[in-house]
């Protein structure tokens, strides 16, 4: 059987529990892995992609090397990590310039520093084509899983949703990515505010496969329902769409948010609310779970996919 008759989805299930631990802080397939250690958990994430898949339309090597790091970090912090440090791995072709090199390690270090830790170095590898490999460490007193109870409301963590699927829309369809959106997508930082909302939290995930694929990986894993109520829509968003139809579809399907999807008790939810006012932290109300798998909105199945790699 190959890869591409699996799906990253099947093939993920048979490789996440290899080798993985009895009683770790998360279950294998979560979106990272870690250890107990002293009073908390010690947290390990790895992601790696093709620099031609990632580099949109304006995007330079310190760009994505800003991106490598930060698609890390964001799956420490969704799993409320204070990052440590990160590495990088660089894959290279011969012919490649030192300046490209230079600046993809100029990148990844300047979004280290951005989340609060240092580039701890990395690997360099001769490649046919420019490749990354980036991960991070964190530290954790009590890791979030995907978690949630029948009844819990459903937060979305962040303001990038819809934007950067409209600046890989644009992509796609051989335009510049419009000024409003390249914030969001060329220089994308894990919401360590976060952090500050420990103990008010059941549960999270990170963001960016889509959201619709993210709020069904969850489903799956409560066993759950996920009831949709609202998404946000932001002016810029519905303007660069053209109709709330487009804008919707640019919310559930853009992908590389980094942003979090978070599940919280309904009874915490006023503190949660003044807590994330008083962190800055944009919060939007999404729903809630309930009986079922499934993700629902305004009554109607939300239509799975969302980045895959098979």
């Amino acid at each position: 059987m190959r890869a591409a008759d699996l799906g990253e989805r099947g093939l993920l299930a048979l490789l996440a529990p290899l080798g993985y631990p009895k009683g770790a802080p998360l279950p294998p397939g979560d979106d990272a892995g870690g250890v107990w250690f002293d009073k908390g958990a010690l947290l390990l994430k790895t992601d790696g992609f093709l620099y031609r898949e990632v580099a949109l339309r304006g995007m330079g090597p310190f760009e994505v090397g800003w991106r490598a790091v930060a698609a890390v970090a964001s799956d420490l912090v969704a799993k409320m990590g204070r990052p440590l440090g990160f590495t990088l791995g660089l894959f290279l072709p011969p012919e490649s310039g030192v300046e490209e090199a230079l600046d993809l390690v100029r990148g990844a270090a300047a979004a280290a520093q951005a989340h609060g830790a240092p580039l701890l170095g990395g690997d360099t590898n001769r490649g046919t084509e420019v490749a990354l490999t980036a991960s991070g460490y964190a530290l954790a007193r009590r890791p979030l899983p995907r978690a949630g109870l029948p009844g819990d409301l459903v937060y979305l963590a962040g303001d990038r949703w819809g934007k950067t699927g409209a600046a890989i829309d644009a992509h796609y369809r051989g335009l510049e990515v419009p000024p409003d959106f390249r914030e969001a997508a060329f220089y994308p930082r894990a919401r360590r505010e976060l952090l500050g909302l420990a103990g008010l939290v059941r549960g999270s995930a990170d963001s960016s496969d889509g959201l619709a694929e993210t709020l069904w990986q969850l489903s799956e894993a409560l066993g759950l329902g996920v009831g949709l109520e609202g998404l946000p829509l932001f002016p810029e968003v519905l303007a660069y769409a053209g109709s709330e139809e487009k804008a919707l579809s640019l919310v559930l399907y853009g992908g590389e948010e980094f942003e979090a999807v978070l599940v919280v008790p309904e009874e915490k939810a006023p503190r949660l609310e003044r807590k994330a006012v008083r962190l800055g932290l944009p919060l939007f109300r999404a729903g809630r779970l309930q009986a079922g798998v499934g993700v629902r909105f305004r009554g109607k199945e939300v239509e799975r996919r969302g980045y895959a790699h098979f």
